[in-house]
């Protein structure tokens, strides 16, 4: 990396807020005030680093990726891929569509499907009240983009918790015992606890790996720097941290998912 690329990623956001909040705190009176400052600055200097970013995403990526070369763990009968959110009135497409997570999972399911010849299930409901149901974008997506059937769509669910709860009676209804569960690798070890508390056999079937083998010996000067895109990981990895944590409290007060109104 250049002395250039190094000032220019300082120069560009978060690098320019990060030096502004420092600025600040040299130039604000009061304790309490640059203690603030002081704290903004070194949580969003810290969630910015790459390095930092790949830490705490890392442990949230345990599960390796599925070689369908050899036999499959467990005899999985089917796929079921997990919705994530939409891409609202997309422009290109004059309707609302999937947004890049639920693009990837989606992606990943017909290419497994077109592997293994497994049934794809789909589960994903709207997001907010009043928005398409996930689950029947990714359909739409797989059956009319991919070319690839899709089995049956679990259109109610708005949060992982509820993805096991309302999948798990469409899949009994169809006879399916154990599945491949297609979510974001980051996403998957608190959805696979979902499932397994709800009484559903999976195995899991990571896509988009944000961290790999190794990450650590490839590290060069811009890991070291602030970037957006290293904001964005540690954002979705403290979701998930945090979200864990709030589903194992969720079933130590309220017992496994099952099929009943809930809110993540």
């Amino acid at each position: 990396m250049t002395a250039y690329s190094a000032i220019k990623t300082l120069l560009m956001p978060p690098g320019i807020i990060i030096l502004m909040l420092l600025a600040a705190f040299f130039l604000v009176r009061g304790v309490l005030g640059r203690v603030l400052l002081f704290g903004a600055a070194s949580l969003l200097a810290l969630m910015s680093v790459p390095v930092v970013a790949m830490l705490l995403m890392a442990p949230l990526e345990p599960y390796p990726p599925l070689d369908v070369r050899a036999p499959l763990p467990s005899q999985p009968q089917a796929i079921l891929v997990l919705g994530a959110g939409l891409y609202h009135d997309a422009p290109e497409y004059q309707r609302d569509t999937i947004d890049g997570f639920s693009l990837q999972r989606s992606r990943y399911a017909a290419w497994l499907h077109r592997a293994t010849g497994l049934p794809i299930y789909v589960s994903g409901g709207a997001v907010t009240a009043g928005e398409p149901a996930v689950g029947e974008a990714m359909a739409r997506v797989l059956r009319e983009e991919f070319q690839v059937p899709v089995a049956g769509v679990e259109s109610n669910s708005r949060t992982s918790w509820e993805n096991a709860a309302f999948s798990k009676p469409m899949l009994e209804r169809a006879g399916v015992s154990r599945v491949l569960l297609v979510s974001s690798a980051w996403h998957l070890p608190r959805a696979m606890e979902a499932f397994e508390r709800a009484g559903v056999a999976v195995v899991p079937a990571p896509t988009g790996f944000i961290t790999g083998p190794g990450w650590q010996d490839t590290l060069a000067l811009a890991d070291w720097l602030p970037s957006a895109a290293a904001f964005n990981i540690s954002y979705y990895a403290v979701h998930e941290h945090l979200g864990r944590v709030w589903y194992q409290v969720r079933q130590w007060v309220s017992g496994a998912p099952r099929l009943a109104p809930a809110a993540d």
